[in-house]
């Protein structure tokens, strides 16, 4: 599966991955880009070519943070997604990947494309299949939500024309700290006659995008830098979308949400009687329409917890360890909501807990994003016994399916045996001299007795025989 590895020219350490190459066409060809780098930097932008006998479908980007040695190291994955317009065997010629200026080569090939098998489902956007995701389903709801479920966005698309820009959102009424993913795009009917292009995206649609972005929000990107093409089916008709930013917001207070209508300005050739073509604009306009995020239930921790569903998987590389030895325990959190803090884990008589080694990684699935936050402890056992760990290890979240507060916990035992280790977290009476001597500040100087007793003595002499030496001499008078 691996192509090729190569490095920038840059501190920065850069790969490029070539997907499988027997697939079927149902399934996408896929083109990867790992970057890797030490501390914190902006996201690296990066330019896939287009390929002949392949369209571009799906393009997505994840980011997983780490630390080595106390410093932050970056691996960002960019994957483009390839669908083959045909079977057989599709040449690939040699071509580059540009990331942040700096071209990344690969050398020709071939990629044997076979017929889709009997039990694949065909699925009515092409883009889902494309990222190997259950994409179709998200997207399906979405596009039902803003043809059907709200009329005002019908008014927006123009029959003479059959297209349509859309600002969507994939819910309306969600909790405060609760995701919900905003896509604007371009629709464009497969029978559209109209001759209409593009018109500097490069400058409008970043313009677009600051307007619709909230400030009262989170707000955790999906990378889109180019536009994204794929083929997508409305009310059984086919149109062809151009998406050209998706992300996801996480509300963070209950204050109105309003994403304006925005516009897009396109070309238009028109063609007059004489059969020449005359150049012109054409607009499209999105709906309006406002966010209204909903309270939290009241509860202590509310305006510290995460919101979303999320799963909980844990392991000890030992169950059963002596008393004195290390036990790694790694713990991981993945869910659709940020925020992802683990309460501090404290020592006590049992348990010596180090600070854990956290990694974080963010990765578009189904039209969300999905954070996933890792957590290794290494642990040290003070005396025998079998422990659970859910005393140390639980995390409480708010569950958007159940509508009510839930504890994700351990539910893992260690078994350790062997002496009990006393430390500070385990306080015993002294048993002998040198119990508490670690205790014992070394600053403080130790009063000598002996020495103090001998120089009041000797003071005292002084004292004595000056007064003899008073009485001894004769009086002069």
């Amino acid at each position: 599966m691996l192509c090729c590895s190569t490095k920038a020219q840059q501190n920065n350490d850069v790969s490029l991955i070539i997907g499988e190459k027997n697939i079927s066409l149902d399934d996408p060809f896929i083109v990867t880009v790992v970057v890797k780098f030490l501390g914190e930097s902006p996201s690296p932008e990066c330019k896939f070519p287009d390929l002949p006998n392949f369209s571009k479908r799906g393009f997505s980007k994840s980011t997983a943070r780490s630390f080595v040695s106390g410093q932050p190291v970056v691996t960002c994955t960019i994957t483009q997604n390839y669908a083959p317009k045909k079977e057989g065997s599709l040449k690939v010629p040699a071509f580059k990947v540009n990331v942040n200026g700096e071209d990344l080569k690969s050398e020709a090939f071939t990629v044997k494309v076979t017929k889709p098998s009997a039990d694949k489902k065909e699925t009515n956007n092409p883009e889902a299949a494309g990222a190997k995701t259950p994409d179709n389903q998200d997207n399906k709801e979405d596009f039902t939500d803003f043809i059907e479920g709200n009329n005002a966005e019908l008014a927006n698309i123009n029959t003479k024309e059959d297209a349509f820009l859309a600002l969507n959102a994939s819910k309306t009424n969600p909790y405060v700290g609760e995701g919900f993913t905003v896509t604007l795009a371009f629709y464009v009917a497969d029978n559209n006659t109209a001759d209409i292009q593009f018109d500097h995206n490069e400058i409008q649609i970043p313009e677009i995008t600051k307007k619709i972005k909230p400030e009262n929000c989170w707000e955790e990107t999906f990378g889109i830098t180019e536009t994204q093409q794929s083929q997508v089916t409305i009310n059984g008709k086919k149109y062809v979308q151009y998406k050209f930013y998706q992300a996801t917001f996480y509300p963070l207070n209950t204050k109105a949400i309003v994403f304006p209508s925005v516009s897009l300005r396109l070309l238009k050739n028109t063609l007059e009687k004489n059969g020449a073509k005359k150049a012109g604009f054409t607009s499209f306009a999105s709906r309006a329409f406002t966010i209204k995020a909903k309270e939290l239930p009241p509860h202590p921790l509310k305006n510290e917890v995460s919101v979303g569903q999320f799963t909980w998987r844990e392991n000890l590389n030992k169950n059963k360890i002596n008393t004195g030895k290390s036990v790694e325990y790694r713990l991981q959190i993945t869910g659709d909501g940020y925020n992802i803090k683990l309460p501090q884990v404290k020592n006590d008589s049992i348990f010596d807990f180090f600070p854990p080694v956290a990694e974080e990684l963010s990765d578009p699935q189904s039209g969300k994003i999905i954070m996933t936050k890792s957590f290794t402890f290494q642990i040290i056992p003070k005396r025998a016994g079998n422990f659970a760990l859910d005393k140390y290890f639980q995390w409480i979240y708010f569950n958007v399916k159940t509508a009510r507060y839930d504890t994700l916990k351990s539910t893992l035992t260690l078994t350790v045996s062997g002496q009990t280790i006393q430390t500070a977290d385990t306080p015993t009476e002294q048993l002998s001299a040198y119990d508490g001597l670690a205790l014992t500040d070394s600053s403080e100087e130790v009063s000598n007795f002996k020495k103090i007793l001998k120089d009041e003595a000797n003071i005292l002499i002084v004292i004595m025989l000056i007064g003899m030496i008073y009485i001894l001499i004769p009086n002069r008078k």
